[in-house]
């Protein structure tokens, strides 16, 4: 069973590269992540599309320009879902007194 520090450690990996790329919205991204399991998991999957897009950026196969573009064209789509939900979800503030 892992543990917590390695349940923090895989989180916070998976947040990185969206506040990275959405520095502006990073409470917002950090509240985000804390109460909505799916965007945890697009935040996971913008990760991965990532790791496998530089990947290919820089392979000098015949099938790296092709995965090269159609990871480039998964991220967009990725972000465009992240835009989507910083834009359209509110995050529950702290209850008025």
């Amino acid at each position: 069973m892992p543990s917590d520090h390695t349940k923090t450690a895989a989180k916070d990996t998976a947040l990185a590269p969206i506040l990275e790329k959405f520095p502006e919205a990073g409470v917002k991204i950090r509240q985000l992540f804390q109460q909505s399991p799916s965007f945890q998991s697009l935040c996971e999957d913008y990760r991965d599309c990532l790791a496998a897009w530089q990947h290919w950026q820089g392979a000098a196969s015949a099938e790296a320009l092709p995965l090269y573009q159609s990871y480039s064209e998964l991220l967009e789509d990725l972000e465009q879902e992240v835009r989507d939900y910083l834009d359209h979800e509110e995050v529950p503030g702290p209850i008025p007194r």
